[in-house]
């Protein structure tokens, strides 16, 4: 017998490689056009027939469909349509624990659906979804069954299968186009995990609807005191369900909003974790007693919580957030970095983290990471005013002008009465030696109310002061203080101001009450120096020069200060001292200070 070539080997691999694409796509195909002649689009319509909201059904043969109890609100009528033809749908049996409905639809001709009993549910079975993705029309999705969760006491199938808004009360098959479940889509808190409701359940809705009735009932009025925010009523109600199904977690759900909302935080601390532990899994219930823990200073019992809640839902953002916000709280940044970046990487449009990535940055100087935090904020909220002052920030911080320029500039487009947006332009002209525009844009921030109008008088303030206009500067810098009494630096910017146009006399007390407040703080020992030498108090202002210098060694400017004032003082050994340092600081102001002072002393007979 003749065995084949190599060759012949290998082109026979590779065709059947081509077949057995072409035979996997022929399925999906055949399951498509077997089955989606059952999945419905679901629109509710207002009485002029304008669409309000989009979603999915399944019909389960003629006349009947299922979806979702909490898609069939905020419609005055409801339509099917299947293959263009458009039917009445009329809301019916509620399964109100499952969040199943049944809808009657006249008309409505469709096969019987074979179902698939839920012990022959796999892991790691091939399925398809077929549903209304973002109202677009009926779309399909491959994927497999990843898991059987545990949700509220009810066993639900959890899928990779790609599904987005508009996909709930959709169908689920299996690889041979049985229906496996009624996809819905991010099922109650998961991020980014799609789940579906047993087929199964499907048929039980009309004989699980009375049973139903109670529960039902209940929600409505609890959904209703919440509404009208009767949270006395509620919490009586949520206790008194409570009392009546001990294991059911949504009763103490209830209460822990209602004690939230009355400030009551121990009793809403002692309601969330009654509800955490009936249903584990939740996110939503995590975060509700997190936040709670935290009004009680119980960050550690929070940050527990958290760790149990992550390893249960490791891909969820929400949580990695909540648990940098709570690390953060303890001082613990680097692992608060951590978890805000671990949210990014989760959800790329967590606005919040990387707000938080952006705060942390800042008050590390790490104006680059602060750049990149600010540059994904504008892409997520490029209509955002407040992004684009973050972006300016951060290229002003980095001495990238013009770009922080048209950053507050389209900050102003956007929001043209937001005086922040003039004040930064006003900021970033100062930096580009731009004073008079400073000084247009500066004041018309003032007038339009900013967040900060102490700043804005500051930065206002420091543009008169560059073009040497003193008394303007003062009495802007006055108004800041005015704002903002208790900021010092605004009283030693005062000070600075004052000295610089000739009222040294009201500029010392400043910088003494700052010496004072801060003796281990160059500044208002230097400015004392400073005023003093101007004044002609040689041994005072060698003190505070010297004292300047020990907290600042590297202070060329003070360095010649001093020696200037050993100079008036006939202190020829120490002005040769300052003369070598000053060689070692600045080579440009030790030959000044050469030729003033060093020279004149040495050319002496």
């Amino acid at each position: 017998m003749k065995l084949p070539s190599l060759a012949h080997v290998t082109f026979v691999g590779v065709m059947a490689c081509f077949y057995a694409q072409d035979l996997l796509a022929a399925t999906a195909n055949e399951i498509y056009n077997r089955s989606s002649h059952n999945v419905l689009l679901l629109e509710g319509r207002d009485a002029q027939g304008k669409i309000q909201g989009q979603a999915s059904a399944t019909s389960l043969g003629n006349d009947v469909a299922v979806t979702q109890c909490d898609l069939l609100s905020g419609a005055d009528n409801w339509v099917v349509i299947q293959d263009r033809h458009v039917f009445a749908a009329y809301p019916r049996e509620r399964d109100e624990a499952r969040n199943l409905c049944q809808l009657d639809v006249p008309g409505l001709r469709a096969a019987q659906l074979s179902i698939v009993p839920f012990e022959q549910v796999r892991i790691g079975q091939r399925v398809y979804a077929i549903g209304n993705a973002l109202g677009l029309g009926l779309s399909l999705s491959e994927g497999l069954v990843s898991g059987i969760r545990d949700i509220g006491g009810e066993s639900w199938i959890q899928t990779t299968a790609a599904l987005a808004p508009g996909s709930e009360g959709g169908a689920l098959f299996d690889e041979n186009g049985r229906l496996l479940g009624m996809t819905d889509y991010r099922k109650r808190d998961g991020q980014n995990i799609n789940f579906a409701a047993p087929a199964v359940w499907l048929p039980q809705i009309v004989e699980r609807a009375g049973l139903s009735n109670t529960i039902g009932k209940l929600q409505s009025e609890a959904a209703h005191l919440a509404h009208t925010e009767n949270w006395k009523a509620l919490a009586e109600l949520a206790k008194d369900w409570s009392r009546r199904q001990r294991e059911n977690y949504e009763p103490w759900l209830w209460l822990g909003l209602a004690s939230e909302r009355q400030q009551d935080w121990p009793a809403a601390v002692d309601a969330y974790e009654k509800s955490l532990a009936r249903m584990p899994a939740s996110v939503s219930i995590t975060l509700a007693l997190v936040r709670n823990q935290l009004r009680q200073n119980q960050a550690e019992k929070a940050l527990d919580v958290l760790h149990t809640a992550i390893n249960q839902n490791r891909e969820t953002a929400d949580l990695w957030f909540a648990q940098g916000v709570v690390e953060q709280i303890l001082g613990r940044v680097d692992a608060s970095e951590k978890s805000y970046k671990r949210a990014v990487e989760l959800d790329p449009v967590d606005a919040l983290a990387w707000e938080k990535l952006f705060d942390n940055a800042v008050n590390r100087h790490d104006f680059q990471s602060a750049r990149q935090a600010a540059a994904h904020l504008t892409e997520i909220g490029p209509e955002r005013p407040d992004y684009w002052l973050r972006l300016t920030l951060a290229y002003y911080s980095l001495g990238l002008s013009n770009r922080a320029l048209s950053a507050a500039d389209r900050a102003a487009q956007i929001a043209p009465d937001n005086g922040d947006a003039y004040v930064w332009r006003g900021t970033v002209l100062v930096q580009l030696h731009a004073y008079g525009l400073a000084i247009e844009a500066l004041k018309r921030g003032i007038a339009a109310n900013p967040l900060r109008p102490d700043w804005a008088w500051e930065q206002l303030a420091n543009a008169y002061y560059q073009l040497n206009l003193y008394p303007e500067a003062i009495a802007a810098q006055r108004e800041a203080i005015k704002l903002a009494p208790k900021q010092d630096s605004y009283q030693g910017e005062l000070g600075v101001m004052l000295k610089d146009d000739g009222q040294e006399t009201e500029a010392l007390p400043l910088f003494e009450t700052l010496r004072d407040k801060y003796p281990d703080d160059p500044f208002p020992w230097r400015q004392i120096g400073f005023v003093q030498a101007k004044e002609g108090h040689g041994a005072e202002a060698i003190t505070a020069l010297e004292q300047s210098l020990r907290l600042a060694p590297d202070q060329a400017k003070v360095w010649q200060a001093l020696g200037e004032t050993y100079a008036h003082a006939d202190r020829p050994d120490d002005v040769h001292r300052v003369y070598q340092r000053l060689r070692g600081l600045d080579s440009g102001r030790a030959e000044q200070f050469y030729r003033d002072y060093v020279f004149p002393m040495e050319a002496q007979p």
